[in-house]
């Protein structure tokens, strides 16, 4: 309990254990704060190194030792009772301030000190490079009134947590949910674990504690103890009329479903859907978080016009739910703040934009692709989208609803990649026509040249795995020789597409064959071991050519046996060659004649007499 006198507006605590690049990171952006506003800045070391303490020195204004219990609330309310401020402002080390401004607004506004408690919001990345992320509402803000302190072991929170209450504009980064491996994540978890089911089983009626130890199973993926957990926990207050219940209720359902998902237990998941919508006891944020799952259920089933219903029923409260800060704050939870997050929204866009185009109507990608984030640093499209994009690209060739959609794919090299990738999955499904319906969709579009070099290749690979049999060695160098031109000019232009400060620049596997078939060629006839290298490095480059290249690897097998054979008596093997030749061209007029008899008794004598001479039914290749 703080009775001290306030002779500050603002306490801004901290407490510290000992990591110095954060702790001095999180005191920097604290300073702002404290130099515009009547504040201090108090910092509890709970057990620093003598590098952190230094640090610790150089920023705060007082500096208290609390000895480590296991407890943060213990520790928190440690905190509190040294404040000297009228309000309370804690952030944890391991975090700073994006952008102190509100702050900084909303405490030098007179009305501040009529709040009860607040907070801002916890920017939670979700890789080590930034890119992505989730905010999160975080209590992080109080008054101090003698009645007010921390409770819970772990995951504490501000007692009593009602009253007027304000969240401030701002961000605090934090990496702390980002770990190296799997295994580091379990083990955060599992030290969590049982201090969470201790204090379940101190507070059976407390709904905190499940809801934070829901949260840490699904961190480490422990799906049917999720489940178990979020059905006892929502199967207990599914029917009670409290306010906070309906609350937390949202929130274990959702938990429900996404353990379901994960499970694969989709029947259950779209019966459960049911149930909720029959009974209505939930806020409509939570539902259209489980509407997301049912729309994805029948997505994957084909299930267009009830996929329809689903997205418009999502999209709808995100009209009347997803814009307004204070909705989404009182109707959300640990598994449904990130419901609108630019994820799933973009993956609603492409169910929509999908389920148009397997019926016919263009009109939702036209309306709906214009929404996606294609800007955005990290964007996740979903793959039956794009393929489904593509095989009506092949259907139709250039359509200007088609065509929009698909320059967007050249917004950024992650997208013009994948649209890459999944033309390239999809060919086999192709004839000719349908690979020049697909060059054709790309009239206009800022990436024309290259998919154009992109699509010759695979038309060219088409036109190569349909030839049943060669004439000739040298016809099939020749077309592979033109393959791997092809390759290697559809590369640079690819590589120059999208220039880099540091390019690294990696060779696609149809230019490796490429580059593979000249360098085979270079060496064919004067280095036979490195020639035969070459053809074996080939082999498995572009699987649809794979049975060209075994036929180049036989055909220079017989070249060279023949050659071997030339050597021996140039002249002798001349005449032969030459007769064979005459021979050939009789069969052939023969055949025409239709005199087929006379023609396969010619051809085998004609295999008698060289393979009597040389052990080979011919010498030609």
């Amino acid at each position: 309990m703080n009775n001290k006198p306030k002779t500050k507006l603002l306490t801004i605590s901290l407490l510290c254990c000992g990591r110095p690049d954060t702790t001095e990171r999180c005191l920097k952006s604290l300073m702002p704060i404290r130099e515009a506003i009547d504040s201090e800045i108090q910092v509890i070391d709970t057990g620093c190194s003598k590098e952190t303490r230094k640090i610790i020195e150089k920023y705060a204004d007082e500096v208290f030792e609390f000895t480590w219990v296991k407890d943060f609330a213990a520790a928190r309310n440690f905190q509190l009772d040294q404040a000297n401020g009228k309000m309370f402002l804690y952030i944890d080390d391991d975090e700073w301030f994006l952008d102190t401004t509100y702050i900084i607004e909303f405490f030098k506004d007179p009305r501040c000190t009529e709040y009860n408690v607040g907070g801002y919001f916890q920017r939670n990345y979700l890789d080590f490079e930034g890119k992505e992320y989730e905010d999160t509402e975080v209590m992080r803000m109080c008054r101090v009134d003698p009645d007010v302190c921390f409770k819970g072991k772990i995951h504490e929170y501000i007692y009593p947590g009602c009253g007027n209450t304000m969240f401030m504009d701002a961000r605090a980064g934090h990496f702390g949910y980002v770990y190296e491996s799997e295994e580091e994540n379990v083990k955060h978890s599992l030290r969590n674990i049982p201090l969470l089911i201790e204090m379940m089983d101190e507070e059976p009626d407390e709904l905190r504690w499940p809801y934070q130890l829901a949260q840490e199973y699904k961190a480490i993926k422990y799906n049917k103890e999720l489940l178990d957990l979020c059905t006892a926990t929502y199967n207990k207050i599914a029917d009670s009329k409290e306010e906070v219940d309906k609350k937390y209720r949202g929130s274990f359902a959702c938990g429900i479903v996404i353990a379901m998902a994960r499970l694969e237990m989709l029947d259950e998941l779209m019966a459960f859907y049911e149930e909720l919508k029959k009974k209505k006891n939930l806020f409509p944020l939570p539902m259209a978080k489980i509407a997301f799952y049912a729309a994805k259920v029948h997505f994957i089933n084909d299930e267009n016009d009830k996929c329809k219903a689903e997205i418009d029923y999502y999209l709808d409260v995100y009209e009347k739910v997803g814009k307004d800060i204070g909705l989404m704050f009182i109707q959300g939870g640990i598994f449904s703040n990130d419901t609108f997050n630019e994820t799933n929204m973009n993956l609603m866009y492409c169910y929509a934009m999908t389920c148009g185009l397997r019926q016919g109507d263009y009109g939702p990608l036209v309306h709906y692709y214009r929404r996606i984030t294609w800007n955005s640093k990290v964007v996740r499209l979903n793959r039956g989208f794009v393929m489904t994009l593509v095989a009506e690209a092949a259907k139709v060739g250039y359509k200007k609803e088609i065509r929009d959609v698909l320059n967007k794919f050249f917004t950024s090299e992650g997208f013009r990649n994948l649209l890459e990738k999944i033309i390239d999955e999809a060919v086999i499904d192709f004839d000719e026509e349908g690979l020049l319906n697909i060059k054709n969709a790309f009239k206009t579009t800022e990436g024309e040249k290259e998919l154009n070099l992109f699509m010759d290749v695979r038309i060219l690979e088409h036109q190569i795995s349909s030839i049943e049999s060669w004439d000739s060695f040298k016809q099939l160098l020749d077309i592979l020789e033109a393959y791997a031109q092809l390759t290697v000019k559809w590369q640079r232009v690819h590589d120059s597409m999208f220039p880099s400060e540091n390019p690294s620049f990696t060779l696609a596997q149809e230019t490796k064959l490429g580059c593979d078939i000249n360098d085979f060629i270079e060496c064919e006839s004067k280095d036979v071991p490195k020639a035969l290298s070459y053809i074996k490095d080939m082999i498995g480059r572009r699987p649809v050519m794979n049975p060209a290249i075994g036929e180049l690897a036989d055909m220079y097998g017989r070249k060279q046996q023949l050659d071997a054979l030339r050597a021996k008596n140039p002249v002798k093997f001349q005449e032969m060659y030459n007769l064979e030749e005459q021979i050939l061209l009789q069969i052939a007029e023969l055949d025409a004649a239709g005199q087929v008899d006379e023609a396969v008794a010619t051809y085998q004598e004609l295999i008698m007499a060289i393979k009597s001479t040389y052990g080979v039914e011919t010498l030609h290749v």
